[in-house]
């Protein structure tokens, strides 16, 4: 007859090698990936020129993850949320959004055209900045420059600087970031309007 201190060995042993049975596994944690809403048609208004959009940001704003700071703590420090990200990098679903915003769409149609712009967009800030543990903002910066495709020269330029309070987490990051890129895409679709002299 087996003793008992052997016996429960043996027992302790068989439910450490099938423990992963016995018990339920964690449940994985799903990424999520955003973009900056629904995109609804824009009819392209008479007397609009065609415009190329090119959107482009800075290298650390490249890649598709969503940036936020702890200012209050150690605000030279870039964190990034681990389940949330873009569905694009962000100057590229920028760029979408004011091609649409100008009835272009996704590209130009492929057609003879008398006269090309250039509207070249550059993101230089998209992040949320945590002020307090529960107090958050979100920024948006970029620079737009309009410019003549035959000769080069610059027809107008722009520079937004945006920022709101938003909740303290990662999905206010989303929602924050998506209003101030669809306030920045109207903004940048009215300077080419305005200045081909387009009501917008």
């Amino acid at each position: 007859m087996m003793n008992a201190p052997r016996t429960l060995v043996l027992i302790l042993t068989f439910l450490g090698l099938a423990g992963c049975t016995l018990f339920p596994a964690r449940a994985p944690q799903i990424m999520t990936e955003h973009d900056f809403g629904p995109l609804h048609t824009h009819a392209a208004r008479a007397g609009m020129p065609a415009v190329f959009v090119r959107s482009k940001s800075v290298p650390w704003l490249s890649g598709t993850t969503i940036h936020y700071r702890l200012l209050y703590r150690d605000p030279t420090a870039v964190h990034i949320y681990a389940q949330n990200r873009w569905i694009a990098p962000p100057a590229a679903l920028l760029g979408a959004r004011v091609r649409w915003r100008l009835g272009m769409g996704p590209v130009l149609a492929a057609r003879a055209i008398a006269h090309i712009e250039r509207l070249v967009i550059v993101l230089v800030r998209f992040d949320q900045d945590f002020t307090a543990p529960h107090q958050a903002f979100v920024r948006l910066d970029a620079t737009a420059r309009l410019y003549d495709v035959a000769t080069g020269r610059v027809l107008a330029q722009k520079t937004v600087d945006l920022r709101q309070t938003c909740a303290p987490d990662a999905r206010g990051a989303v929602t924050g970031l998506s209003r101030l890129a669809r306030m920045a895409s109207r903004t940048f679709a009215q300077l080419v309007a305005r200045t081909a002299g387009v009501t917008y």
